[in-house]
């Protein structure tokens, strides 16, 4: 099953982007929209993936005293002087790609350790988003021999 599959089984749903130059207070605004994701992805006007805020980053940012001896002393002026989403983002964030098998993308979540990412076309820009518990879903779904989204409803 390829990644495709998933997203078509999935079918359309709202993707937590934020444009990367937006402030702090909105990155806020989006998490708490989307009370079920972990990550918020932070897009150019183009809607091509720039980086990834994980609601750790977020609270380490808006919370600094709850996590002072996690943080390290080199990063703690960033986190403070962060006013845009931009500041807080990874910019090393992976993605999935439609024609990618499940089973290789699972693998690499495993090993980035993320529970979640985006759906990149070829331009770089996001057509969507999976969860691990998405993945597993649909891979368990072809072990038990059935196609499509069968199963789900």
């Amino acid at each position: 099953m390829k990644i495709r599959d998933v997203l078509a089984c999935i079918g359309p749903r709202d993707i937590p982007c934020i444009d990367y130059e937006s402030h702090i207070d909105e990155v806020i605004g989006i998490m708490a929209h989307f009370p079920h994701t972990r990550l918020v992805y932070a897009v150019d006007a183009d809607k091509r993936l720039r980086g990834t805020i994980s609601v750790g980053s977020l609270l380490r940012h808006i919370y600094p005293h709850h996590y002072e001896g996690t943080i390290h002393a080199h990063g703690i002026l960033g986190q403070i002087t962060a006013e845009t989403a931009q500041h807080l983002m990874d910019k090393k964030s992976i993605a999935a790609y439609p024609d990618e098998a499940v089973d290789e993308v699972l693998e690499r979540m495993a090993c980035a350790r993320v529970k979640e990412m985006a759906v990149l076309d070829n331009e770089g820009r996001i057509m969507g988003d999976i969860t691990a518990v998405d993945l597993l879903r649909y891979s368990y779904l072809e072990r038990q021999g059935k196609k499509g989204c069968e199963g789900e409803r």
